[in-house]
C-alpha cells in the first residue's frame, strides 16, 4: 500500500492537492473510501476486498483515529496490502506524529510564506497600520478570502490560547507562540475581535461588503 501524508500550515495547497488525489481516483474508476465516515476499525476497511475488483483508494482526515495499536498494524501491514492510503491533515503535523509511520510513506508538507507567518504574528495591539501595509503585500500573491481564514482562525487561537490553553491540542511551541501573542490582549478586546470578524464573514457572504476593504478596517481599529 502506497500510503501519502498531507499537512502543513497553507492549508489552501494541502487541500487542492487532497482533491487532484480525488478527482484522479475518480477518473480511475477507483473506489474510493472516507475512513472518517465508516464505523468499520481502521484495521477492517483496510484489509476488506473491493467490491468490483477496483484499485481502492482511502481518505483519513482526523489522524486522531491512530493509535499506537493502528500505527503498529499498519506499518506490519503495509506491503501486503494494496491501494493508496492519504492522510489528510488541516494544519500541520507534529514530527513525533509523522515518525509513527513507516519509512516509506511520502510526506507532503504544505508551508504558509515566510511574510504570511510575519504578518499572522504581528497582530497585535499597536500594529495595525503595520499590518495593513503587510496585508497588502500579502494580497498581490495570496487571495484575499484565504487570507482572511487564517486571520479569523489565528485570532480564535489566540483567544483560546488566552482561555484555556490546556485544551487547545496545539503544540507545546505553537502553545507558548499563541501565549505571548494572547498576553498583549485582554479577553474582551479578543472576544470582540472575534464577533466583528464573524460579521465580516456574513456581510462579505451576503455582497454586503468588500473584504479588503473591511480587513483595512478592522486592523486599524482594533489594532491600532
Amino acid at each position: 500500500m502506497k500510503v501519502i501524508i498531507l499537512h502543513g500550515d497553507d492549508t489552501q495547497k494541502s487541500y487542492a492537492r487532497l482533491r487532484i488525489f480525488i478527482d484522479v481516483a475518480k477518473e480511475r474508476s477507483w473506489e474510493v473510501n472516507y475512513i472518517d465516515e465508516s464505523a468499520q476499525s481502521f484495521e477492517e476497511i483496510l484489509s476488506a476486498s473491493s467490491l468490483f475488483g477496483n484499485e481502492r483508494f482511502f481518505i483519513l482526515k482526523d489522524v486522531k483515529k491512530l493509535g499506537k495499536k493502528e500505527y503498529l498494524w499498519l506499518n506490519k501491514r503495509q506491503e501486503d496490502l494494496s491501494g493508496t492510503l492519504i492522510i489528510y491533515n488541516e494544519g500541520p503535523l507534529n514530527a513525533a506524529t509523522v515518525k509513527n509511520f513507516s519509512i516509506g510513506t511520502k510526506v507532503e508538507e504544505y508551508k504558509l510564506p515566510v511574510l504570511l507567518w510575519n504578518f499572522l504574528d504581528n497582530l497585535l495591539p499597536g500594529k495595525g497600520e503595520f499590518c495593513v501595509r503587510s496585508l497588502h503585500k500579502i494580497l498581490e500573491k495570496q487571495p484575499v478570502e484565504f487570507v482572511f481564514s487564517l486571520i479569523s482562525k489565528h485570532i480564535r487561537d489566540i483567544y483560546w490560547a488566552k482561555v484555556d490553553a490546556a485544551s487547545a491540542g496545539f503544540p507545546f511551541w505553537k502553545i507558548n507562540k499563541l501565549k505571548s501573542q494572547a498576553s498583549k490582549f485582554d479577553v474582551l478586546s479578543l472576544q470582540k475581535l472575534i464577533s466583528v470578524l464573524s460579521a465580516i464573514d456574513i456581510d462579505v457572504k451576503t455582497s454586503k461588503a468588500d473584504l479588503i476593504s473591511e480587513l483595512d478596517l478592522v486592523l486599524l481599529k482594533h489594532l491600532e
